[in-house]
């Protein structure tokens, strides 16, 4: 019996250590934006995983009540993980531990990509794309605290002088991340200009973990794109989803 097109043409579930992604469509994690309620819409309409708006590491310690906010969830919107960003490996481990005592997330983010001053200037986000060494660090110690799986977001570099997502990717890698999403712009243009899948496809080509692709996705078309021109493991989608989180069930669809 030929199975139909809709079977041949289903991606394969995104597996990130031992949690089964069976849509693998993301939403990314947006400081301001991807709070419980839109969270909510997307997941009900389609998206396989979302994500946390960023998440102070230093405040979850302190148990601070604007930093738990961020940290609301439910049941419903499941898969979720939780994004925390930081510049101490240590303060992150333990942040992330309270984060899973919480149970409400099944995954820890680690914040490697944001280019926001207030982050950068405290060697965390993007920042941390300068010391690979200090990536890998941070993952070994995070995944020594929990039993979520750990993984993490990047940039493809600071600046057209800086890109070294390859050093990046590897430390990721062997810090023991059990995924990689990549923004495929530098922090230096933030969100504009064209995303760089090729060096996005050399990255999938050279890592084990699963990657997924985020940057230059605004249609269900671009979704599919991505994935055949990358070959990652799933696709991650930002700003596109704002005011139309049904973009997700389009990607579906599609």
């Amino acid at each position: 019996m030929v199975e139909s097109t809709e079977n041949n043409l289903k991606p394969p579930p995104l597996r990130i250590g031992g949690l089964t992604i069976d849509r693998p469509t993301v939403l990314a994690p947006m400081a301001g934006l991807t709070d419980l309620p839109f969270r909510l819409l997307c997941a009900r309409h389609g998206c396989g995983l979302v994500m946390t708006e960023v998440v102070n590491a230093q405040g979850v310690l302190r148990a601070s009540s604007q930093t738990m906010c961020y940290l609301e969830a439910c049941a419903q919107e499941r898969p979720v993980g939780a994004q925390l960003y930081g510049s101490d490996p240590q303060v992150m481990a333990e942040a992330a531990a309270r984060i899973e005592a919480l149970g409400r997330f099944d995954l820890i983010d680690i914040n490697c990509g944001c280019p926001v001053p207030k982050i950068v200037n405290k060697g965390a986000g993007v920042a941390l794309m300068k010391q690979p060494g200090i990536i890998a660090e941070m993952i070994r110690l995070i995944r020594a605290a929990v039993d979520l799986p750990v993984t993490a977001k990047t940039r493809i570099g600071l600046s057209p002088d800086e890109v070294n997502i390859s050093e990046v990717a590897h430390a990721i890698e062997e810090g023991g991340a059990q995924m990689l999403a990549i923004h495929a712009r530098l922090a230096a243009v933030k969100h504009s200009g064209p995303a760089d899948w090729d060096l996005m496809a050399l990255i999938k080509s050279q890592r084990q973990i699963p990657i997924v692709g985020n940057g230059g996705i605004e249609c269900a078309a671009d979704a599919g794109a991505m994935r055949a021109a990358t070959g990652v493991d799933g696709v991650m989608i930002a700003r596109a989803a704002l005011g139309r989180p049904w973009l997700f069930s389009q990607v579906r669809a599609a």
